[in-house]
């Protein structure tokens, strides 16, 4: 895939060199109060190497580097939604503790939101979170997702909505 530019950021597939980076952020994140409301990560080396080469394998999983010096300050990955038509993603997403606030999250998300709409043919984004992880909940808010109604601690964007916001 092409590397995504935003005004700050680059999102760019992963390498299996990104392994260390990626380690420091999940031993941050698995150290966190967030932690227990998302699957299990693996903290050793060779499972975070292993972890980074099949990020590396394909587009869903996209590093977030600051420009123009190409520092990892997280990753954000679109799938597709369990249980959902093909052209439903779910978006997930996490940071690097030293570069919560700056806006790098919601910017590097709403790149990865418009690449779902305008490249990859999506109806609609979904993802989850718990709505104790208040700054989860806001940036979802941020970006335009709304609670589902039928299903706690989801959130959703319809296509319509998304061009709506444009």
């Amino acid at each position: 895939m092409n590397p995504i530019q935003t005004e700050r950021l680059t999102l760019r597939n992963f390498t299996k060199d990104d392994w260390s980076d990626l380690r420091e952020m999940i031993l941050q994140y698995v150290a966190s109060p967030y932690a227990k409301y998302d699957q299990q990560w693996p903290t050793s080396v060779d499972e975070l190497k292993g972890v980074a080469e099949w990020f590396a394998s394909g587009d869903r999983y996209l590093a977030v580097c600051l420009r123009p010096e190409a520092t990892f300050v997280g990753f954000v990955c679109l799938n597709p939604a369990e249980g959902c038509p093909e052209t439903t993603l779910d978006i997930g997403y996490i940071f690097n503790f030293g570069h919560h606030g700056k806006g790098y999250a919601t910017e590097a998300c709403r790149a990865a939101i418009d690449h779902a709409f305008t490249e990859l043919g999506a109806d609609r984004v979904v993802t989850g979170t718990a709505k104790e992880n208040e700054p989860s909940c806001r940036l979802l808010a941020r970006l335009g997702l709304r609670p589902m109604a039928e299903s706690e601690g989801m959130y959703v964007l319809s296509r319509k909505d998304w061009e709506r916001t444009r």
